[in-house]
């Protein structure tokens, strides 16, 4: 294990629901950065395989994939050596963790801020929420779990609001402010995304350690702890199919 960097690399956690678009935004923020600065992309969820092939073809990011479990339960402490791993054999500028669709983002948060703590060379930068605008209604309405992304984040990328009318994006923004009256909510810019701009550099001040204690009872027994089974699964069809395929 090599010593940790002079200055702690920061960290952005992208979160949102399944399908809501965060390897797109993720995507078209790289596509913003200057070429020499290097990003790792820590993934845990089955992305399409298209937009995995985008990724490995930009040549200022590396995927990491984290599978066979969610980082805010099963993974729990992996996600830690797996920071550490980046760390020491990529030496990125940045790390951008990708949760599951179906993960609450203070477990992961909590993780950073024990290797803050530790000095082990990282700050946690921002958790960013996107939420689909065509869906979120359908999600909030059955996921608690969508609820306590869009309410705990420092900021909330309104994602696919150009397939929706105008009074269906009002209807979205009125649940959204309900949830979250607070925090800066941005449109995506179609392919452009968000500017890096305006979700880099903002250290967050959301689930410090010494709050974590009151936040755990806070949220006992509302959490659902088998909502990786329960809330939505994603299929996909490839048509016609690969070779060898059925």
């Amino acid at each position: 294990m090599s010593n940790p960097p002079s200055v702690p690399i920061p960290i952005t956690v992208f979160t949102g629901f399944l399908g809501a678009g965060k390897t797109t935004i993720i995507l078209s923020l790289i596509a913003r950065l200057p070429k020499n600065y290097k990003v790792v992309l820590l993934k845990n969820e089955f992305g399409d395989v298209e937009v995995d092939s985008e990724l490995a073809r930009a040549s200022n990011i590396e995927v990491t994939e984290m599978l066979n479990g969610c980082m805010c339960c099963v993974l729990v402490g992996q996600m830690k050596n797996a920071l550490i791993e980046i760390r020491d054999k990529q030496h990125p500028d940045r790390i951008i963790i990708e949760t599951s669709g179906s993960a609450f983002p203070a477990p992961i948060a909590w993780q950073i801020r024990e290797l803050e703590q530790a000095q082990e060379g990282f700050t946690l930068d921002a958790i960013i929420t996107v939420v689909d605008c065509v869906n979120f209604r359908g999600y909030e309405d059955t996921s608690y779990t969508a609820k306590m992304q869009a309410k705990y984040t420092d900021v909330v990328v309104l994602n696919k609001h150009e397939l929706v009318s105008e009074r269906e994006l009002d209807t979205v923004l009125d649940h959204v402010y309900t949830l979250n009256e607070d925090t800066p909510k941005l449109k995506s810019e179609g392919t452009n995304g968000v500017s890096p701009d305006l979700v880099f550099g903002l250290d967050t001040k959301l689930f410090s350690l010494a709050d974590r204690e009151d936040q755990v009872k806070e949220w006992d027994g509302r959490m659902d702890r088998g909502h990786h089974y329960r809330e939505v699964d994603l299929c996909t069809v490839m048509w016609p199919p690969l070779a060898g395929g059925a």
